[in-house]
């Protein structure tokens, strides 16, 4: 679980122009909360897939809630603020998808799931599964509506 220092720290780089010290994927989200309406930002580790950034999360949090259903968020990445709209995807069949597709485009954050990639550089699919279980997949669309 990522401390409060450490979240902060790494929100302070990604907003400051010391961004590309973190990399390309590394970004900051910022949502409002469907039930309180305050703004929260959290640092995120994005993919670009497909014309939108993914990023996982695990299940047992919530702050993710606050996407579902197209809301509106702001992305901070690589230097940019980009308005979005999220997709939480939390189908356990289409999160093992979406995790297969994450992984074959970037295969080096299987590591971070605790996941090893075979000789063909295709997950394990028990590790994959496991993974799955207890996790969400967040998609967000540049929001063409503004």
């Amino acid at each position: 679980m990522p401390s409060a220092f450490g979240n902060f720290f790494m929100k302070a780089i990604i907003n400051s122009p010391f961004y590309p010290l973190l990399g390309e994927n590394l970004a900051v989200i910022t949502f409002e909360g469907r039930k309180s309406g305050k703004h929260y930002s959290t640092p995120v580790n994005v993919a670009r897939m497909d014309g939108t950034w993914t990023f996982v999360s695990m299940r047992e949090r919530t702050w993710w809630r606050n996407l579902r259903g197209g809301r509106k968020a702001q992305l901070r990445v690589a230097g940019q603020r980009v308005q979005v709209r999220g997709e939480v995807v939390e189908d356990r069949a289409e999160v093992l998808t979406g995790l297969t597709n994450y992984f074959n485009q970037y295969p080096g954050f299987a590591r971070y799931f605790d996941i090893h990639l075979r000789s063909n550089g295709q997950p394990v699919k028990e590790e994959l599964a496991r993974a799955a279980d207890g996790r969400v997949l967040i998609r967000l669309r540049p929001d063409t509506a503004t």
